[in-house]
């Protein structure tokens, strides 16, 4: 069985399983084409996303603190701000992420670094990124993956919030 793991922030690169063909594909151009097919499979399904290379309005910093609530924004607001590949200053949107728009949560923790499960590389983020308690990968939309990952979530993807 083939796993989808194109739009997973925890594994970038991709590293694609071997092909069992007589003649393998190269994992490069694997990559591509699943690419391709994420990109198209998601401008098909949401139609309004910004064109490529358009610049999105830029959002205050929030700051935010573990135990603070924030609400996630609608998923307008947010394709606003994704570019051409479904991602923000470099962080994928995760089509999981999509059922906690407009919803609130408490911040679990501010992000900034992680480790590639790949190649084991320490990189840290540039803008501000939080987790959220509750809010979950599921796996629902890449072929049932049991991890529960957290997503991360750029505050620009953030309003504050209170906890009433």
């Amino acid at each position: 069985m083939k796993k989808n793991y194109e739009s997973c922030n925890f594994l970038s690169p991709v590293v694609m399983e071997a092909s069992v063909s007589y003649y393998p594909i190269p994992a490069q151009i694997k990559n591509r084409i699943l690419k391709f097919k994420n990109i198209t499979l998601y401008n098909l399904i949401h139609p309004n996303k910004p064109v490529a290379g358009r610049t999105s309005k830029t959002f205050e910093t929030l700051n935010l603190q573990p135990g603070e609530w924030a609400q996630v924004r609608s998923i307008d607001e947010i394709s606003a701000t994704l570019d051409e590949n479904n991602k923000y200053k470099g962080l994928y949107f995760m089509p999981e992420m999509e059922k906690f728009c407009e919803e609130k949560f408490k911040v679990f923790k501010k992000v900034e670094r992680i480790k590639l499960e790949s190649d084991g590389e320490v990189r840290i983020l540039k803008s501000p990124t939080v987790f959220l308690e509750g809010a979950y990968c599921n796996g629902e939309r890449h072929e049932g993956c049991g991890r529960a990952c957290f997503h991360f979530w750029k505050e620009a993807w953030l309003k504050r919030s209170s906890d009433d």
